[in-house]
């Protein structure tokens, strides 16, 4: 990074806190608290130093932690604050200011120290927020509920496509007419997302727990291959631009990247009670496969399974490293439930009832069968309670998991609950819909439920149970539009596979 100057006191004639505040990956004993500085009139090319307080209350009366922290130049002016020294599982409050401008207080939270088990855990997960696809009304009512004691991203948190990709007079538009492709752009792509008040406010409620997908960089790409095949090496500059901008502004508990690699797999635990391990299935997986007979009105990612090379211990989604990592992780996990965070379903989905191979999204970990019974025959063994958390899809289900989710001879080892999409679309047409939905229950036993609205879904976990209700949007075009509850599911502590309640 270029050095530069930290300025202690520049002349700051407007709002400097326009894209809000956010904390995340909270431990027992401190949080990230985020911000990033962007007024009206641009800034000096120099650090700036930012004030930050940290307290018991709303009001500030009982300060805990404070200091000032640079707001860096050559991160885009973003300021990443460890707020150490914290009581364990406990509500805090927190700020920042520079010159005559401060931020309204926002809420945040530790998780309980490892060794003690809560009594309950409230979280709600979602991804894929296409600004183009319509409003954030499910983060209306993720605030207005008020009850959370975390919020956990699955990625797609912007896409980096032109303006103008989605055909709906309803929705809005960029406005920038360009795909993401250097630091600028993407600085400009996440600006703007952030400047949604709906967005803003939740992240201002309770901790975020981040993790990505492909569409932070270019849709569907592996590793340093691009969606088009572009040329590695400018490709692999493209990906270091994207990574760079996603740590500028995220709250995460990680050092910035120093290029295109940037290991962002990490695990939080809450307690004994539940075990969060963040994965990340797009830097370090194996080229999707293609070439093989598709499903024509459903467009080349569904393709006819290639046995070879799904099979092949060389065709990975994780990586070793990461891949031993979460191995590790939960056969060392004293958790109640362990958690994988991540972005594309497991459960396995054949698009035609009884095609063998199967007929699947190759983008997904049906695209990577043998890595996927490699990893749950591991982690399903060791795993008191297993439970997969997933996005990307833009709808929303729930389903048994088998280490092969097509061999039903083999046991259930945990539950996967899939959440839908803050506002990007499935399919527009409502008997393309109905038919995929149907045609996904008939031909995949272990789906037990597949929705195609608009949401976020909402989990309560205790020591005995996990409940998930999914929640969805009426209409994506409407920041007001209504929020309901559309179906609940239960998982019973020692009992694998998921439960409907309503």
């Amino acid at each position: 990074a270029p050095e530069t100057t930290a300025d202690a006191s520049p002349t700051i004639t407007s709002d400097p806190f326009t894209l809000g505040v956010a904390s995340g990956d909270p431990l027992a004993d401190s949080v990230i608290l985020w911000t990033r500085l962007l007024p009206v009139d641009p800034l000096p090319d120099t650090d700036i130093e930012v004030t930050w307080e940290i307290a018991r209350d709303a009001e500030f009366a009982d300060v805990v932690g404070s200091g000032t922290a640079l707001a860096v130049a050559a991160l885009g002016h973003s300021v990443h604050v460890d707020a150490t020294g914290l009581e364990p599982d406990s509500e805090y409050h927190y700020r920042f200011s520079l010159g005559d401008f401060s931020t309204p207080p926002a809420r945040t939270r530790t998780f309980a120290e490892q060794g003690t088990m809560p009594d309950r855990f409230r979280f709600a997960f979602s991804s894929c927020q296409n600004w183009e696809q319509g409003y954030y009304a499910a983060y209306r009512d993720v605030v207005e509920r008020g009850d959370l004691d975390a919020f956990v991203f699955l990625g797609d948190y912007i896409y980096e496509y032109a303006s103008g990709g989605y055909a709906d007079d309803r929705g809005r538009t960029t406005g920038q007419d360009f795909e993401c492709e250097t630091l600028d752009q993407y600085r400009r792509r996440y600006a703007l997302y952030r400047s949604d008040p709906l967005l803003r406010e939740a992240h201002a409620l309770v901790p975020w727990i981040i993790t990505w997908d492909d569409h932070e960089v270019d849709n569907d790409y592996a590793d340093d291959s691009s969606e088009n095949d572009d040329a590695r090496q400018a490709f692999l500059e493209r990906r270091a631009a994207a990574y760079q901008a996603w740590y500028e502004f995220m709250p995460v508990r990680l050092d910035p990247p120093s290029g295109a690699d940037f290991d962002i797999y990490r695990s939080f635990a809450h307690g004994d009670l539940v075990n969060f391990h963040v994965l990340d299935t797009r830097q370090y997986r194996s080229d999707q496969q293609s070439n093989e007979p598709f499903v024509e009105q459903l467009g080349e990612a569904v393709q006819v399974r290639d046995e070879e090379l799904v099979w092949s211990p060389d065709h990975t989604m994780l990586g070793a490293a990461q891949n031993q990592w979460v191995t590790d992780g939960v056969a060392a996990s004293n958790a109640v439930w362990d958690v994988l965070a991540q972005q594309v379903f497991m459960f396995g989905g054949n698009a035609i009832v009884g095609a063998e191979p199967p007929v699947v999204v190759v983008d997904t970990w049906d695209g990577y069968a043998g890595a996927r019974k490699e990893l749950l025959d591991s982690v399903g063994e060791s795993a008191d309670n297993l439970v997969v958390l997933t996005g990307d899809f833009h709808s929303a289900a729930v389903a048994e998991l088998r280490s092969d989710p097509f061999d039903e001879s083999l046991p259930v080892i945990g539950s996967e609950f899939m959440a839908s999409s803050i506002s990007s679309s499935f399919f527009d047409d409502d008997d393309t819909v109905e038919a995929l939905v149907t045609g996904a229950l008939t031909a995949n036993p272990h789906l037990k439920w597949f929705d195609t609205q608009r949401g976020y879904t909402f989990c309560e976990v205790t020591p005995d149970r996990w409940i998930a209700q999914f929640r969805a949007v009426a209409d994506q075009f409407d920041e007001s539009s209504p929020v309901d509850t559309i179906s609940a599911w239960e998982v019973q502590a020692g009992t694998p596979g998921p439960v409907q309640l309503s």
